[in-house]
C-alpha cells in the first residue's frame, strides 16, 4: 500500500454530460474532449469497476502522478453513493485485476447531496507522504511487492461501492463513444457522434473476426459488475485526464473536416493512437489527417524543445547523466536520420506543437503512402531550460499506429496471437538480421532466441504494450519465440529484416 494524502475538488457543471475542463498542464488523455453519454457500462445496477487502460506507448516515461480529473454524474443527488478511485494491474488472463487494485483516495469518495442529478468535475491531487506526487513505479499490492509491471498497460478507474436503481439513481462517470453502435440505456446526447463515419476510429481494421464492427475497437475502456465472471471492453473513452510531474507529450489526429465546432481539433482520441492518413476508411467524406504532438512542461516555462520520431524503441529505456527521464526511441531507428524537429518555446501555458502536415494531393499523395506503410511511429521530446539553471528532460514517448492490419498493403509483415503456452514461432536463417515485432496488446510479451533444440534461449527482449522493436537477431540463433505468459490471446504484428 501507498501512504498519500488526496486533496478532491468539486466543480458543478451548468448541465448533466456535458464537460469541462480546469487544468490543461503537463496531461495525458485519451479521449476526444467531447462527452456524448455518461455510462455505468456493464455495472448498470450492481457494484462493479469500470476503467480506462492506458498502454505503456502513452505513459511510458511517466512516473509521478499529480492529480486525475473526470466527471461524476448522480441521477438523484439526494441519496449519495460512495466511489473510489483506484490503479490496477492486469490480470494472469490480460483483463483488469480489479482485486488487486490500489486506491488512490484515502477515504471514500462522494458527491454532494442535493436534489435532481447532476454532475460534477471531480479533481483528485495527490501528495505522497514524502511531499511527492504518487510514484506508480512503488505502488505495492497487498503482498508488499510492486503493483504494477512497466511493460504492461495501467487501468486507472472507479469503484462503485454499492448498486443502485440504475438509470432513476447512481452515479457514473462521463465517456466518449467511439464506436458505431450506440450505448443502451445511460444518459446523454451525441455531440460528436457521426453515425458509422465517426471521427474517431475510421479505419476499417479488425482486431479479431468475432469484432462486431470492420473498424479498430481499442480495447481500453472495461468494466464489470459484482456478478460477472471477469471483465469486457466496451467500444468508448471514459473521460479521464492525467497529470504528471513529468514533461507530457500527447498526440493528436489533426482534421477540420471531421474535427469541427463543436468537436475538438486536433483530436487527443483514440484517432490520435490509430489516425486514417490516406482514407483507409473509404469514407463518404473522404478522409486525410495530419498530425500534432504537443509537449506540457511546467518545469520548462520559456525554455525550448525538439521532437524525435523512430518506428522503434529499446526494450531496456536508458537513463543518460544529467538528463531526467529515460530514452525509449531507437537512436538507430531509420526516422531518427531525418533529425529533430522543432517544438518551439515553451509558453507560459507549458506547451509546444510540432504539426505533421502530410499535404494534399489525397491518395496519390506520396508521404501519406509512405507513411500508412509504417508499423509505428513512436515520438518523444527532449526538452531544453538555461534560465535558472540547465535544466534537460525526456517526455514520456507516445506511440501512434498508422497501419494495424499489414494485409493488402504490400508490406511483408506479418499477424498473429501468442497466448501462454502456445509461442510464435519463426524459423531463422543465417542471413536473417533483425526482427521487428510490434506488441498490440496491453500485456508485456517477450521474443526469445535459441540455437537448434536447445530449450534455453540466448537471449530475450521484452515488447512493452502498444509498442515496436527492432530486435538483433543473434548469427548462431537458428529460431525464434514470441512469447506471453497471459491466458488470453495477445495480438502481434511481426516481420523479419524490416
Amino acid at each position: 500500500m501507498i501512504r498519500h494524502f488526496t486533496f478532491l475538488t468539486l466543480g458543478v457543471l451548468a448541465g448533466a454530460a456535458t464537460a469541462q475542463t480546469t487544468y490543461n498542464f503537463n496531461v495525458i488523455r485519451e479521449w476526444d474532449q467531447s462527452t456524448e453519454y455518461t455510462s455505468r457500462a456493464n455495472v448498470r445496477g450492481s457494484a462493479g469497476h469500470e476503467s480506462q487502460a492506458f498502454p505503456r506507448g502513452v505513459l511510458g516515461g511517466l512516473v509521478n502522478l499529480t492529480r486525475v480529473q473526470f466527471v461524476m454524474q448522480d441521477q438523484n443527488l439526494a441519496t449519495q453513493e460512495g466511489y473510489n478511485f483506484r490503479v490496477s494491474p492486469l490480470s494472469a488472463s490480460g483483463q483488469p485485476d480489479y482485486a488487486s487494485g490500489v486506491n488512490l483516495n484515502n477515504t471514500l469518495l462522494t458527491l454532494p447531496t442535493g436534489t435532481g442529478i447532476g454532475a460534477y468535475l471531480v479533481t483528485l491531487t495527490f501528495v505522497a507522504g514524502n511531499g511527492k506526487p504518487v510514484n506508480l513505479d512503488t505502488i505495492k499490492n497487498s503482498q508488499n511487492k510492486p503493483l504494477l509491471n512497466p511493460y504492461e498497460g495501467i487501468h486507472f478507474g472507479w469503484q462503485f461501492v454499492k448498486g443502485a436503481n440504475w438509470t432513476s439513481d447512481g452515479i457514473s462517470v462521463h465517456m466518449s463513444q467511439a464506436g458505431r453502435q450506440l450505448p443502451n440505456g445511460g444518459q446523454g446526447n451525441l455531440t460528436c457522434w457521426q453515425n458509422r463515419f465517426h471521427r474517431e476510429i475510421p479505419r476499417p481494421e479488425k482486431f479479431a473476426t468475432s469484432d462486431p464492427t470492420n473498424q479498430i475497437i481499442e480495447r481500453l475502456a472495461w468494466s464489470t459488475n459484482s456478478g460477472q465472471a471477469g471483465s469486457s471492453y466496451l467500444d468508448r473513452s471514459w473521460r479521464l485526464d492525467l497529470f504528471f510531474n513529468e514533461p507530457t507529450l500527447q498526440g493528436a489526429a489533426d482534421n477540420t473536416t471531421y474535427n469541427n465546432s463543436p468537436c475538438k481539433n486536433p483530436n487527443t482520441g483514440y484517432a490520435a493512437l490509430d489516425p486514417d492518413f490516406n482514407d483507409k476508411g473509404k469514407a463518404t467524406v473522404k478522409r486525410y489527417d495530419d498530425y500534432v504532438w504537443t509537449v506540457q512542461s511546467n518545469a520548462h516555462i520559456g525554455g525550448v524543445g525538439v521532437l524525435f520520431l523512430s518506428t522503434s524503441v529499446l526494450s531496456t529505456p536508458l537513463s543518460l547523466p544529467g538528463i531526467g527521464g529515460k530514452l525509449f526511441i531507437n537512436p538507430g531507428d531509420p526516422l531518427m536520420a531525418l533529425g529533430a524537429f522543432p517544438l518551439g518555446t515553451i509558453s507560459n501555458l507549458g506547451s509546444g506543437q510540432f504539426k505533421l502536415a502530410l499535404g494534399a494531393g489525397g491518395a496519390n499523395n506520396t508521404l501519406r503512402k509512405v507513411i500508412t506503410q509504417m508499423p509505428a511511429i513512436h515520438a518523444q521530446a527532449y526538452l531544453v531550460k538555461v534560465a535558472g539553471g540547465l535544466k534537460l528532460d525526456f517526455s514520456n514517448v507516445w506511440t501512434l499506429r498508422p497501419m494495424l492490419d499489414p494485409d493488402g498493403t504490400g508490406t511483408a509483415y506479418s499477424r498473429a496471437t501468442t497466448i501462454s503456452g502456445t509461442p510464435i514461432k519463426l524459423t531463422k536463417k543465417v542471413t536473417d538480421r533483425t526482427l521487428y515485432v510490434r506488441n498490440d496488446g496491453l500485456d508485456e510479451i517477450e521474443v526469445r532466441q535459441y540455437i537448434g533444440a536447445s530449450t534455453t534461449p540466448i537471449r530475450k527482449d521484452k515488447i512493452f504494450s502498444r509498442m515496436g522493436v527492432r530486435v538483433i537477431l543473434f548469427p548462431a540463433a537458428t529460431r525464434v519465440e514470441i512469447v506471453t505468459t497471459k491466458t488470453s490471446k495477445v495480438d502481434v504484428m511481426y516481420g523479419m529484416n524490416l
